[in-house]
Parts: structure tokens; sequence; C-alpha cells
């Protein structure tokens, strides 16, 4: 086992642009976005897009209406866009979103049996082909695949110089049997502010020891990790890995009829097959991973945040390679790859998306506005609503729903970076071991939240984030990196946990993708005390707790709707639904109906007149409860 190797951590980069799909959204028109007065919207045209490759969207019926027996549109429209294509010679033209069995019809109910992947000669401009397909009555819009890039966070911005303020004790025993040096090693974990021998900041962490004593994993629950492949035979990290017991390894057939064939531990989108491919300039995503769940109490390696104790009961990982170049190159699956990752990983049972890359480009708000009608946000909107939700919509997984989050990128600038910036998504800024935001943290007030990223100018050698790799052989190694690629799966791995708490041994179920983000803000502990300019309000609510986030689980319950009568009062414990009393503050929808006082936690309503109004109650941060008032 090698112990201990070091390396600079690559930011992972998207460069691929947003599809655009008007059908699917009823109330804006393409006008109103950007778009092209008549013909079809084009998308992100650059000289810097992949050759021979376009995302075509096909007009068809309206969302919400259409069968899984309704796509004659479609295929009018396939006609013609290939009788334009075949003026170049060979061409392929597939669909975006294979057919996918039980879960074909919510598929085509999405629209998303609609966009289509072109394929064609390489030596053609692409322009050129664009025009043609312009003059198609059929065709909606037209996209640019533009290359996948990787960008290192070495060498970038500047150190921040800030004091160390933050005030926590970390006095709590190691649970599980890895060995004292990587326990340190892992100061990501539990900062006791001395990291051999340098001085960090106590707490500037993302409390996982505490949270062990609560939980530690659960295998029902699925983490799909979008990004370079997995190696899934990673002596710390084989026993949490997600397999497809529907799939017969190597049989080259779509046993279980997913669209996908031989599909064992995740998919291949780079190549388009099942095989996993991992090398030592390829263990980007298996460095991912161990954050998430290495296999805890196994005498070996380093600790994940949700890897078990040792009894193969940690969380699941669910390889979707998307990036497949080394990491000076630039290749890998291109947007395509990307959403067809994402409703994979929904349709296949994770319910957490984890996402280490990005665009190395600058997008505006109006341009990302623009792309939210595109193939990529129709993909999140899709494992929001169906991750861990079976074909007729009932709750078969941890968490009806799913979380998907982002790293913030390593650019040390303030401006909107997507998909990381979009409002449906976890956003995560990064902060070294003394706190202080690290040197190549993108930040602003769309960050959401910040965690351990680490920060190799504050330290060569221990300054990262400790994690699994691969070996130059291609055997299983260890190593340190930095970036908000590293920052991000501390969240991903820290809401797993969360998600096993809650679902516990009994199964328990009810729990949404809201609650648990409201979960995940409001246990956040403050940073701006640890910051100085310009990073003092910008890096999100606070530092990820994962054992504040566990307790805050535990308050996810509503306030049950209350029943007075003109001239009653009635006083309710607010320390029966919030961890904290301290801050609270209510509004009411109607004061003529209720009249409502807080004072030391305790809520006191009053019957006015007849009728029904809500009283909201908030922490000030994410979570608040409304209550539904009647007065008779």
């Amino acid at each position: 086992m090698n112990i201990f190797k070091r390396k600079a951590l690559p930011f992972t980069a998207i460069c691929a642009a947003l599809a655009v799909s008007a059908a699917c959204e009823k109330q804006e028109s393409p006008e109103q976005n950007g778009g092209e007065k008549s013909g079809p919207i084009i998308i992100n045209e650059s000289p810097a897009a992949i050759k021979g490759e376009l995302i075509i969207k096909i007009k068809g019926s309206d969302v919400g209406t259409r069968s899984a027996g309704s796509s004659d549109d479609a295929l009018d429209g396939t006609r013609e866009v290939s009788e334009v294509l075949a003026q170049n010679g060979k061409f392929r033209l597939e669909r975006l979103f294979p057919e996918c069995g039980r879960f074909e019809a919510r598929t085509r109910a999405e629209g998303l049996d609609t966009w289509y992947i072109a394929s064609f000669d390489k030596t053609l401009e692409t322009s050129d082909v664009v025009a043609q397909l312009k003059k198609c009555g059929s065709v909606e819009s037209i996209e640019y695949s533009l290359p996948v890039v990787m960008s290192s966070a070495e060498g970038e911005g500047s150190p921040s110089i800030a004091p160390m303020a933050l005030s926590a004790s970390r006095k709590e025993e190691f649970p599980f049997n890895e060995s004292r040096m990587v326990q340190q090693m892992q100061w990501h974990y539990n900062n006791t502010g001395s990291i051999f021998g340098k001085t960090g900041l106590v707490g500037a962490d993302a409390d996982v020891w505490a949270a062990w004593k609560l939980c530690a994993g659960n295998p029902d629950v699925i983490v799909a990790v979008i990004d370079q492949g997995v190696k899934y035979d990673h002596e710390d990290l084989a026993d949490n890995m997600w397999i497809n017991k529907g799939e017969i390894p190597g049989n080259g057939i779509d046993d279980d009829g997913n669209g996908y064939i031989d599909d064992i531990y995740g998919f291949n989108f780079v190549d388009n097959k099942g095989t996993i491919v991992t090398s030592s300039n390829l263990s980007h995503g298996t460095h991912v991973a161990g954050t998430i769940a290495a296999v805890n109490n196994n005498g070996i390696g380093v600790n994940g945040i949700a890897g078990g104790s040792g009894n193969k009961d940690g969380v699941r990982i669910m390889t979707l390679q998307t990036l497949g170049a080394s990491e000076n190159g630039s290749s890998g699956s291109g947007l395509g790859g990307i959403v067809r990752a994402m409703k994979y990983a929904a349709d296949n049972g994770a319910v957490i998306c984890q996402n280490s890359w990005g665009y190395n480009q600058k997008l505006s708000w109006n341009t990302w506005t623009r792309s939210s009608f595109s193939a990529l946000r129709r993909a999140i909107d899709y494992f929001v609503k169906y991750a861990g939700v079976d074909e007729n919509g009932e709750q078969t997984g941890p968490m009806k729903g799913g979380i998907v989050i982002f790293a913030a990128g390593n650019e040390a600038v303030n401006h909107q970076s997507f998909p990381a910036a979009d409002k449906s998504v976890v956003s995560v800024a990064s902060y070294s071991y003394t706190g202080d935001a690290a040197y190549y943290t993108n930040y602003g007030t769309w960050v959401d939240i910040s965690a351990p990223g680490g920060d190799t100018y504050a330290d060569s050698n221990y300054g990262g984030v400790y994690s699994t790799s691969v070996n130059e052989d291609g055997t299983s190694g260890y190593e340190y990196m930095q970036g908000t690629s590293m920052a991000c799966p501390h969240v991903s791995g820290a809401c797993a946990l969360a998600v096993s708490y809650y679902y516990g041994k009994d199964k328990r179920i009810g729990l949404t993708p809201d609650m648990l983000r409201s979960a995940l803000l409001s246990s956040a502990r403050p940073i701006n005390a640890n910051l100085s300019a310009p990073y003092v309000g910008n890096m999100g609510v606070g530092m990820l707790d994962t054992y504040r986030l566990l307790q805050y689980m535990g308050y996810l319950g509503e306030i049950p709707a209350q029943t007075l009568t003109a001239g009653q009062t009635k006083t309710l414990e607010m320390s029966e639904y919030f961890p904290s009393v301290q801050v609270l503050s209510y509004s009411v929808s109607d004061p003529a109906v209720v009249k409502a006082s807080l004072s030391k936690g305790v809520l006191t309503l009053e019957g006015v007149s007849s009728g029904t109004a809500e009283v909201t109650v908030s922490d000030g941060n994410s979570m608040f409860k409304t209550i539904k008032v009647t007065v008779n």
C-alpha cells in the first residue's frame, strides 16, 4: 500500500454548453431568452467546439401530455434531420437519452426522448452543418458540443490572510482502526489545530468524528460520482462500490433493459461501454469517491465520511465516467455523456449526485437563464424529481428525490460559476486547515456552503485533502489533492451520511431534497470571523458541520396544524422542532385571523376571527416551518 503521494489537484472544468428546450418551458419564448426570432435556437457557437458532433432538440408534444407511444412528432423530425445530414456523407443520429425500460414512460412524459446526438464527418465545418439544419422546421434547438477540459488549482491566485477566530472543541475519540498517521493526515475530518507540527485552526474541518457516533453509513444510499472513472477494485473502495445486480458481467447484453450494456459499477460515457477506465493520470474520480465512502475500520488506507463501520455498511459509490483524458489533456464525453449520466443515476437508484466539475468560461446570468431550457438543466431537474422514485411515482429509495452538488470552481474569482451557481443545486467553496478561504476558491453571494478542500500553498506536504488514488502501476494508492473538487465530496459525503441516519435500519421514508438542503445549510457553522476581504459574506452560509447536520436531521418534522377559537391562546415549544431557538423569527400571513408572539423559544398563538392563516417560523438560515392555523 502506498501510504503517501502528493499531487496537485486538477479542478475538473467541463466546457460543455447547454442545449435549449423551449418546448419544456411554456411560460417563456426563445425570444425572451436571447434566442432567434425564427428557426432553431443556436447554443454556444464556438470554433473550439468538438468537430463532427451536435446536440439537436426535435420539436415534440407539450411536456406533461406525452405518453409512451406519442413520439410520432420526434420521428418525423428525425427523418427531416437525417435527410439533411445525409447530404454530407455518413452520419449517426441517436437519442440523447436511450430507451430505458420501465422508466421510458416518464422519460417521454418529461420530453427527454426528443433530444438527439448527431455525429458526422469531422472534416466538415460545424457551422456549415448548422446552417443546413436551421432550415429544418422540425428542429427546436441546435447546440455545439464544446470539449471537456481540466485545469489545475496549482499556482493560481494568492493566499488569503485572516485571523484564526473559530472556537471549537475536537476531543472526540477516533472510532475506527486506521492508523494515527492517517488520522492526522485527514485533518479535514477532525482538525485538532496541530498537523505534523503545523499550526492549524481547531475545528477548521468537516466535523466528522463526532458524527460517526450517530451513524457511519447505509448501503441503501447510493452516491453517483460524475467524474473520471472510480477504481472499483481499489482495496479501500471495493466493498462500497454500487453493483448493478440486474446485469450479467461481460455478456454484451443489456440484461436489465435500462439502455446500457454491462453496466456493473456504473457506466463509461466517454467510450460508451460498461468498462470503467482508471490510471494514475485518471485518478480524480477515485480521490473524490474516497472522501465520500472509503471503507472505514478495515485497518488500511483512509476513511470515508459515509464509509461505514467495517461491516459492509457504507454508502455505495456509482461511478459514471464522463472524463477520459490525462490530466494535461482535453477529452471526455462532452455534454451528451454528462446529461446521460445524470439521468442514468436517477433511474438506477442514486439519490445524491456529486459533481466536481464546471465550466472554464464565464457565463452571465442571462446566458445561463437562456440555457435553462437545456438538456443539462432538464437532466438536473429529472434527477431532483425522480431519484429514489419508481416508475409509479412511489418512493423506493432512502429519499424521495435527489440532491445535486457542485464544486464552485478554482479560478479565485468572484463571478457566478455555472452550473454551480444555479439555484437548484448546492454550490461548494473551499477553505484550508487554517480556516481561511483556500487561495484558489471561487466565491460570491451565489455560493451555498464551504467545506475543506485543502491548500498546498499553506503547507505543501500536508495541506491538501488525503484520499484514495491510483498508483502509476495501476494498483491502489493514496494521495493529497486540493481544490473545490475536494471540498465538494465532503458535502456529498455528509449528505450521504445524513440520509443514512434519517433512513436508518427501519427504512424510514418521507425525506425530500428540500428537507435535506434545509438541514445542510441551517447546520453550518459561522465562517466569516475566519475570513478577510473579499471573502467575508461570499463563502455561503458557513462551514460544513457533519455532526450538526445529523443532529438537525432529527428536527425535520412539520409542526402540526392548529385549531383555535376567537380569543383562545395556545403555546408551542419550538425546541421540539428546531435544534436552536436563540434566533427564531416568525411571520403571519393574516393577522386579522391569528396573532402570534415568540419569547424564549415559545410561540404563542391567539385566535382573532374566523378564518385560516399560516404562521411561518424561521431559524434565519434555511430551516423554516409553516403552521396552518384555523380559527373557528
